[in-house]
């Protein structure tokens, strides 16, 4: 019966030092983070229903009331217009011919 306590006592130790070797290889944070620098708040082109004072404003991507730093954002990415693709030619083959036509 002692071995078997020895074997479960070596087991558990063996079991929670792996995990005290690992903890320095989580993800801490970025170091070059600056969470006191200002990002740009754009203005955003909608009726003011905010405070007086305040107008809205596009930060991080969300809506909110607030004074901008910057000008109206501007989405340079590429077109917007959407143009379906043409259908592809349909293939038949004649009967009495040889090969496949194209229309």
């Amino acid at each position: 019966m002692r071995i078997a306590l020895r074997f479960a006592a070596a087991a558990a130790l063996c079991l929670t030092g792996g995990a005290a070797f690992a903890w320095g290889d989580m993800y801490m944070g970025d170091a070059t983070n600056d969470p006191n620098s200002n990002f740009m708040v754009h203005t955003y082109n909608a009726p003011n229903y905010c405070p007086e004072g305040l107008q809205p404003v596009l930060a991080n991507g969300m809506i909110c009331c607030g004074e901008p730093n910057a000008g109206a954002y501007i989405n340079r990415a590429g077109k917007s217009t959407y143009r379906p693709a043409k259908a592809a030619p349909r293939a038949y083959a004649p009967v009495g011919e040889k090969g496949v036509v194209y229309r």
